[in-house]
């Protein structure tokens, strides 16, 4: 018994996890790509390009991209490059931060 109420705990903590996950980030302005909810806005370049600060891009922020359908097609360096329904966006994470740039600069 104690082993079934062990497996059912993991469960429960897992879907907790995932479902803390989904509830950080929101769409962005440019193309709906999603940003984490505690980013803040530092600079609005253009409608296509938005610099965040935040303290650093990890796995789980990746994840949740994917998640939400993008998917990652080209990184060089501090550059990643992602796609979704033929939108491409790139984010540039340097210290202290990040930018995302839309496929259409205005």
């Amino acid at each position: 018994m104690k082993k079934k109420t062990l497996i059912l705990m993991m469960i429960g903590l897992l879907f907790l996890v995932i479902g803390a996950g989904f509830a950080s980030i929101k769409p962005s302005d440019v193309n709906d790509f999603p940003v984490p909810l505690n980013a803040k806005v530092e600079e609005i370049h253009s409608a296509q390009s938005i610099s965040y600060s935040f303290s650093g891009i990890n796995r789980l922020y990746l994840q949740q991209i994917k998640l939400k359908g993008w998917k990652e097609v080209d990184q060089m360096g501090g550059l990643k490059t992602f796609e979704r329904n033929g939108n491409k966006v790139d984010i540039i994470t340097f210290q202290g931060g990040f930018q995302i740039i839309g496929d259409s600069e205005e």
